[in-house]
């Protein structure tokens, strides 16, 4: 797996300056288009628009798009309660579904396909971080909730937790015990079949969590990109580990390296670019003002793309602005039947607000 030097500021900003990458005329890429100045305007209100998802009372976070046979566009997406705060994407997300006539949307929500509680299975408490999978006819929605059935009734008495007691007991307890999960169907809307047990739990070395899956099925198996605490540190450092597995529902076998060992990164999204017969994958690198791109010819060894930086945590406006939100994550690319990056999709939160934004991309060169 890739071992890099330490970076500061512009992502791979310094290994290209000094040689450890080149971005030559070899080098490609996509550009990010400019987006309507009025998709600004409206997420100020929460308004649903082209180029926006989102809504007046609940935060929308981390959107996960497929084109299906009917020739439309479906997205999965994370909605909590504004009143709850923030923080409540951690005990009280949903995952909604939602449909369009276009990649850019407007996406119209039509339904919760998982709610934030199931008295009945492993994932008591939460549906967050949706990621979609196309398996032939089927769809395969990863998600991450938590697993504490045996601590509530050994602390509370109780098969189910109350508010107050998933307030007191969020750190380390219902942080710590996050898993993934996935549910199935042969239809966009569902209904969605969970899955009886979590598919991926802690173990090896990741600890306390596995969270945030990216999973594609190719040649024959399912390839996933996932985040876990590292095992052997005493603070908690985020790495993000590749699995594979020839079901759906695993198990995955996981590398023993993480992708990228010298920074914490999260939120992976995978792809096949059969043109290129490569891998893909952008993730958010914790702290940096861009996202890393890497390629694997065998989804397993990843190294930077000849340009290493996808794009900036920013977005262009076409009034000639650039809008860059506090939090800029939860990266998403829809690509088209052979693998070529279409639109980029992102989870923003600003002053109080969250949406997903959807980005036209266009070859570089």
């Amino acid at each position: 797996m890739l071992q890099m030097p330490e970076y500061k500021n512009t992502f791979f900003a310094l290994l290209v300056a000094f040689g450890f990458l080149g971005l030559g005329a070899d080098a490609s890429g996509y550009r990010a288009e400019t987006i309507p100045v009025s998709v600004r305007d409206a997420f100020k209100t929460g308004e649903t628009a082209p180029h926006l998802l989102a809504e007046t009372d609940q935060f929308i976070w981390g959107t996960s798009v497929t084109r299906w046979s009917d020739g439309k566009y479906h997205a999965y997406a994370s909605r909590w309660s504004r009143a709850k705060g923030f923080s409540a994407w951690l005990t009280d997300s949903t995952i909604v579904h939602a449909v369009a006539d276009r990649p850019e949307g407007p996406y119209r929500i039509t339904s919760t396909v998982l709610k934030s509680r199931n008295r009945t299975g492993w994932d008591l408490v939460n549906a967050h971080n949706p990621y979609i999978c196309r398996d032939g006819d089927q769809l395969h929605l990863y998600y991450i909730a938590s697993r504490f059935r045996g601590e509530i009734e050994k602390a509370a008495g109780k098969p189910f937790p109350s508010e107050a007691w998933l307030k007191k007991n969020r750190s380390p307890l219902v942080r710590n015990s996050q898993c993934i999960g996935v549910a199935s169907s042969r239809q966009p809307a569902g209904p969605f079949e969970r899955s009886p047990e979590p598919v991926v739990v802690p173990h090896g070395n990741f600890k306390n969590i596995a969270v945030n899956p990216a999973v594609i099925q190719e040649k024959g198996r399912f390839l996933m990109v996932m985040k876990g605490d590292a095992s052997g540190k005493e603070h908690l450092h985020r790495i993000q580990l590749v699995g594979e597995s020839k079901s759906a529902a695993g198990p995955f076998r996981f590398s023993d390296t993480p992708v990228y060992a010298e920074r914490q990164t999260e939120d992976a999204c995978i792809w096949f670019n059969q043109k290129e017969g490569d891998y893909n994958m952008v993730c958010h690198v914790m702290g940096q003002p861009d996202l890393a791109w890497f390629k694997s010819k065998d989804g397993q060894d990843w190294q930077p793309a000849p340009q290493p930086v996808f794009m900036k945590k920013e977005i262009r406006l076409d009034d000639g602005t650039i809008w860059k939100p506090e939090r800029f994550e939860r990266p998403f690319v829809l690509t088209d039947d052979q693998g070529e990056p279409i639109m980029l999709f992102i989870a923003i939160l600003d002053q109080g607000r969250s949406g997903n934004i959807a980005i036209p991309l266009r070859p570089a060169h």
